[in-house]
């Protein structure tokens, strides 16, 4: 099973569309990693006390996982850091990786798995590591107490019960966060637990009768094959149909454990040997699947003809790391005392987290990348403050997740806002999404011509809310505050300035749109059309009391943007000839930004003034080295490009 897994799941990240749901593999393995876990503890001689009990399963586990990682991970890091020119995001993961946290920092940078964010980040696999880890960290120490192991028949059913309320908990979890926050449901822990569970119930559910002829093997054989048929073919269902996928897939795995008999024919076909290599080395297949996949997104790409040679690279890797690092070891105790190796793969770890931390620290990760630079968000962002005042990106760009209260907004106002020069001086609010937060060098300098500044924005949160509010609860609050706020402390001739990710909020691309807009039954709106008008009747309502206050509100319109630009950016080690595909995108998405602007210029109320930035930014349209200078990832505006933006944002916040 191990071997179905693994495959689907490299299918998978070589190429969505032919295994959509491949992905799923994980989950098999989450059930696998609890089933052995549980009986390889029920098979061994019980130790003689609680302590070394735990000393002795942290050894196994340690000994086990992380060798293999360490190596991985300190080989992918230095190879990123010379294809990456802004790896500080994988660095992070992959040190975070070693102590078994990266599934929450995936979290926290609020990363999309199935994104660009997560498909180019070099460690994003080790989310799966974290879970287990985070899981095993708590689970021998359960073990021992219910007395699993030790205790015989009576400690297997306090394990069972236990573990069957852990389960049904954690799965009732899964079902609210999977409404709630998806991206917790998918990296966190708790609604994790319940497949780790499951295979510990099936572990401890009884002997297997497998091989044993019987008037019931007839039955079992059936039911092994429509599992294996079931786990395979679900591999096939659209990426949106979770989590039907995933609950076949463990229902599957689970039936396939119990029923599937070693002499059987089935058993016998996933006992091939080349199979049964492929699930033996799973491990550092997992490992070095991703790296491979992932350094080729930042070079050559991935092609039909390149595939071949990542796939012989991917199982030569895995190979060699099973072989020399894997077996040697981890087979046997490297120490005669259990707590010494506990000290020496600690050592290994940190020996590695500090390679990681030089590299990430100062300027070396990214001194050593091997093309010519472009502009990266972490450097953009350190750019936007205005000097002389407490207005940073870090302080008034506020987190997707966070979901400030009314005093904390008046707080944040007050960080967020510069006078202007004079009494009788303006002042310029800046409001929307982190594309606001990127207006900030612009701000700096119309700041220093005496104009003040208020700004403040939410990541992935568009100003104004909408009638029906937001996918994102939080946002459509965050955002009524802010209008609130802005209209009780402008004065007249000031003016709001609205930036915010019009071709993802207002698109109607499915790929790169966001559908966060809710109509009246609380449903997610879809398509350009409905989004843009009720998008504009926020704007009238948001605007009419605006203007009754004698402000000016000005909307800027989708600027430039490119999925993947950092994979697209012609370099030595990255022809551009070789991904056409680029220019094919850079060409819709100038298409896209004109019937976007065009929908939401005609659509605005008459008194709200639009900016359209392409003919600012790209006057004579933008190539792939413009966009080297102009975007600071795939959509953020850089410095240079938002500054080309100061005289139609004084001609309009200056027009009568």
């Amino acid at each position: 099973m191990r071997a179905v897994a693994i495959i689907a799941v490299i299918v998978n990240h070589l190429n969505g569309a032919l295994l959509p749901s491949g992905f799923i593999g994980v989950d098999v393995f989450f059930v696998i990693s609890g089933y052995v876990i549980t009986r390889s503890i029920q098979k061994k001689r019980a130790a003689a006390n609680r302590g070394a009990f735990l000393l002795e399963f942290y050894r196994r586990r340690i000994q086990r996982l992380v060798p293999a990682l360490a190596i991985c991970v300190v080989v992918t890091a230095l190879l990123t850091c010379l294809v990456v020119p802004d790896p500080t995001a994988s660095l992070w993961t992959g040190l975070l990786a070693l102590v078994g946290s990266s599934n929450v920092f995936l979290y926290q940078e609020a990363t999309d798995y199935f994104g660009s964010s997560g498909l180019l980040n070099t460690f994003t696999q080790t989310w799966y590591l974290g879970v287990d880890y985070q899981f095993y960290l708590i689970f021998p120490l359960a073990a021992w107490q219910l007395g699993l192991g030790r205790a015989g028949a009576p400690g297997r059913r306090r394990f069972r019960l236990a573990m069957a309320v852990v389960a049904a908990l954690s799965f009732l979890l899964f079902l609210i966060q999977r409404q709630l926050d998806p991206s917790a449901a998918f990296f966190l822990p708790g609604a994790r637990v319940w497949e780790l569970a499951l295979g510990c119930l099936l572990a401890t559910a009884g002997e297997s009768q497998r091989g044993t002829p019987d008037q019931a093997s007839g039955i079992r054989n059936g039911v092994a094959w429509g599992s294996l048929a079931a786990l395979i073919g679900v591999t096939l269902a659209p990426q949106d149909a979770a989590p039907i996928p995933m609950l076949v897939s463990v229902a599957a795995t689970a039936a396939l454990i119990t029923t599937l008999q070693q002499e059987s024919p089935l058993g016998r076909v996933l006992n091939w040997p080349p199979l049964l290599r492929l699930g033996v080395i799973s491990y550092s297949l997992y490992l070095w699947h991703w790296s491979v996949i992932a350094l080729s997104r930042w070079t050559i790409g991935i092609h039909a003809w390149s595939v071949p040679f990542q796939l012989l690279l991917i199982l030569g890797l895995a190979e060699l790391s099973y072989r020399w690092i894997e077996t040697p070891l981890g087979a046997k105790p490297w120490v005669t005392r259990s707590i010494r190796s506990l000290l020496i793969g600690f050592g290994i770890n940190a020996a590695v987290a500090a390679l990681l931390l030089l590299l990430i620290s100062g300027e070396l990760g990214s001194s050593l990348y091997a093309g010519q630079r472009p502009a990266t968000l972490s450097e953009q962002r350190q750019k936007q403050r205005i000097a002389g005042t407490s207005i940073t990106s870090s302080d008034c760009l506020v987190n997707r997740k966070a979901q400030p209260k009314t005093n904390q907004i008046g707080a944040l106002f007050r960080t967020c806002s510069a006078p202007p020069e004079t009494t009788q001086g303006s002042t310029l609010f800046v409001v929307g999404d982190s594309h606001a937060a990127a207006l900030i060098p612009l701000a700096a300098d119309l700041h220093q011509q005496g104009l003040g500044i208020t700004l403040l924005a939410k990541a992935g949160c568009p100003f104004p809310a909408t009638a029906h509010g937001h996918l994102d609860p939080g946002c459509a609050r965050f955002q009524r505050k802010i209008a609130k706020r802005i209209l009780a402390e402008a004065r007249p001739g000031d003016a709001v300035l609205i930036a915010a990710y019009q071709l993802s909020h207002l698109g109607g691309d499915v790929q790169a749109s966001r559908d966060g807009f809710l109509d009246p039954a609380g449903e997610p709106i879809q398509g350009t059309n409905a989004k843009v008008t009720i998008y504009a009747q926020a704007l009238q309502t948001f605007s009419a009391r605006a203007e009754a206050k004698g402000l000016r509100v000005i909307v800027i319109g989708a600027g430039p943007r490119l999925v993947g630009r950092d994979t697209c950016l012609p370099e030595w080690f990255r022809p551009g000839d070789w991904n056409p595909a680029c220019l094919e995108a850079l060409q819709q998405e100038a298409v896209n930004a004109e019937q976007i602007n065009t929908q939401l210029s005609q659509s605005l109320p008459a008194g709200v003034r639009f900016i359209d930035p392409m003919p600012w930014i790209c006057p004579q349209g933008c190539t792939l080295v413009d966009l080297r200078k102009l975007l600071a990832d795939d959509d953020h505006l850089t410095d240079t490009a938002v500054r080309r933006l100061e005289q139609p944002v004084l001609d309009a916040s200056q027009a009568n």
